[in-house]
């Protein structure tokens, strides 16, 4: 960007931080450089700086929470976007809609709420169907992307709709039948010749008491606590599991728990978590995810991809 397009930036969103370090915004604690990153908690300002952006032909990319993502070394141009809220935007609708049995309840979060601070929400308000979300990391805009999910459920069963912004800063509604969802990951309608950015997710959830949703969080939090890594970076799981597999299973399969690159290593508590056992940077990971690869692909046949962005 030339100086008079970092002040127009500047002045859409006085969050900005120049030349930011990937690693302070990314739970493996690892990245590289982004020439500006933005966090944004409105609408308007969302479709303002992705007008802006369009009509001054910057890249932008959308980094959710950064708990799935790894941004290489180096220094990327453009605009990384973190989107921000809380649960204070949280809107119920009670009436049913087209998607909608007639118990159900209809809730509108916006994308940069926390995945966390939503199942929180949802349990003080006696709405149950998010419960095997416990533990996710990330925000709820994220998930969807993601198509985020565990114990055999994703959230694709819940989303009602998404309300997405255009790389033109319009705004779109899309049904959660339009939504191509797959194994960890999402389509929207015009992907991907269009740039679709999801602002907000409504989810059909249920009435369920109070006391056990909570109970169901806290049991699934216990269970992930005691079977992955805890108290180091790391991007969750990294790899997608295969049809019919586990990327864990075949990763141990190969004896490749506790092996490192630099300060990059499979956990020897799950294998399919590397983890950042303290300075690791993006070479060491990346290196470390070939690695894994190409010894599971010898030993197992199965080559396999990473569940990880990355940029």
């Amino acid at each position: 960007m030339n100086s008079q397009q970092r002040a127009e930036l500047a002045a859409l969103c006085p969050s900005v931080r120049w030349g930011a370090n990937m690693a302070a915004f990314s739970t493996f604690r690892a990245g590289g450089e982004v020439e500006a990153l933005v966090e944004i908690g409105d609408s308007q300002t969302l479709a303002a700086l992705l007008d802006w952006l369009h009509r001054q032909r910057i890249s932008w990319q959308v980094i959710g929470g950064g708990s799935n993502i790894l941004v290489t070394r180096g220094r990327h141009e453009g605009v990384f976007i973190r989107l921000r809220g809380t649960t204070r935007d949280i809107t119920v609708e009670p009436a049913p809609c087209e998607n909608q049995a007639a118990h159900e309840v209809r809730v509108r979060v916006n994308a940069g709420c926390s995945l966390a601070a939503v199942i929180g929400w949802c349990a003080k308000n006696s709405l149950g169907g998010l419960e095997f979300m416990a533990g996710i990391p990330g925000s709820i805009g994220g998930a969807v992307r993601m198509n985020a999910g565990a114990f055999g459920h994703s959230i694709s069963e819940v989303v009602d709709s998404v309300q997405c912004a255009t790389s033109q800063g319009e705004t779109v509604e899309v049904d959660g039948k339009e939504i191509r969802f797959a194994y960890r990951s999402s389509r929207l309608p015009g992907e991907p010749a269009a740039k679709m950015l999801i602002a907000a997710v409504a989810l059909r959830l249920r009435p369920a008491d109070r006391l056990q949703v909570a109970g169901q969080c806290r049991a699934i939090i216990s269970q992930r606590k005691q079977k992955q890594p805890s108290g180091v970076g790391s991007a969750g799981s990294f790899f997608k599991n295969p049809a019919g597999d586990y990327a864990g299973r075949l990763i141990e399969l190969a004896g490749l728990k506790g092996l490192a690159q630099g300060k990059a290593m499979v956990s020897p508590k799950h294998a399919n978590f590397i983890v950042n056992t303290g300075g690791a940077v993006p070479e060491d990971i990346l290196a470390l995810m070939e690695q894994v690869r190409q010894k599971v692909l010898k030993q197992s046949g199965v080559l396999l991809e990473p569940e990880v962005h990355i940029f």
